[in-house]
């Protein structure tokens, strides 16, 4: 049997064996940069994420592993993916969760075109606020919200997944389905996400040696939760038709796809105006935001149509 040595005890009631997991034919759920994602049953079925360390030196492997998933033990909101426990003998470094049910949000949108009336919108948008204000009020930040890390179960329920271990410099390797940022690689749509005050350090950036780990904050996930919604309403990403240099360079100016052609009510865009605000300071926090859509009049709330959102550069379109 496998032992681990140099754990502490309070590791030591999280820590799962990697050969006590049972993987079924077929166990891989997803690849990329970040790792692979294994369907896998321990006591339940669950989800267990290997995470690529390659970024860090083989000796600081485990704590920085360690350091990364820490905040996940503490977590506990149904909003959020269950914890279960994590592989801490290497190259076996994993986090094990409890395996979300249903498709992700990207999904629905992006690939199966799911038309989600109004009222479902804000119900799912309140849930997400839930959960990232539950996230923020123990001051962990996700670093990485988007679409693709957040499921709907059943009954239209998000459920949030890989908050707090987002690495940039994971990020930043290469891959022949993503964009260039001056010998740098990310995944294509990641830009829409990062706020302007992030996007400009990227433009300091000229080689994979100069990459630094960006200062992710509660403002920044607000920033990202603006694209959310903005997905939502309109089915589309932001700067849908530019090239990288260009969503940089229009993200680090604060100028956003103007809203003129998408017709809700004024509330609806105003959380637009709100997330998007160019000073991070002025965004709204999730308490905000979850009191802003619990007070939305919802019989007088109209869905967008499927046309697209044309880029302007009316006031509008800078915050």
């Amino acid at each position: 049997m496998s032992t681990i040595r140099g754990t502490s005890s309070s590791w030591r009631e999280w820590t799962i064996l990697y050969e006590d997991l049972k993987f079924p034919d077929g166990s891989l759920l997803g690849k990329g940069r970040f790792g692979e994602v294994h369907r896998a049953y321990w006591h339940q079925d669950v989800a267990i994420k290997l995470l690529n360390m390659d970024h860090v030196n083989d000796d600081r492997q485990l704590e920085t592993f360690k350091q990364e998933v820490s905040t996940f033990r503490h977590t506990r909101h149904e909003n959020l993916v269950l914890f279960v426990g994590c592989c801490l003998i290497p190259p076996r470094l994993g986090i094990v969760m409890n395996l979300c049910k249903g498709q992700t949000l990207y999904t629905h949108i992006h690939w199966r075109r799911d038309r989600f009336d109004m009222n479902k919108i804000i119900n799912i948008a309140i849930q997400l606020c839930q959960g990232m204000s539950y996230l923020h009020g123990k001051k962990i930040v996700h670093k990485d919200f988007r679409t693709k890390n957040i499921f709907v179960e059943a009954n239209n329920k998000p459920v949030i997944t890989d908050f707090s271990i987002f690495s940039v410099k994971r990020l930043c390797q290469t891959s022949p389905h993503d964009f260039d940022i001056k010998g740098l690689y990310v995944p294509e749509r990641w830009l829409c996400y990062l706020s302007p005050e992030l996007s400009r350090m990227l433009k300091t950036w000229t080689s994979f040696q100069q990459v630094e780990e960006l200062p992710f904050n509660e403002a920044s996930d607000v920033y990202s939760f603006g694209t959310v919604w903005y997905e939502l309403l309109t089915y589309e990403f932001p700067y849908k038709k530019l090239f990288t240099d260009a969503i940089i360079w229009q993200c680090c100016k604060g100028i956003k796809p103007g809203l003129t052609n998408l017709t809700v009510a004024k509330e609806i865009k105003d959380v637009l105006v709100q997330c998007w605000t160019y000073k991070p300071g002025e965004r709204p926090n999730f308490h905000q935001l979850l009191k802003t859509f619990e007070k939305l009049p919802r019989k007088r709330l109209e869905r967008s149509p499927s046309q697209p959102v044309h880029l302007s550069r009316s006031a509008e379109s800078i915050f």
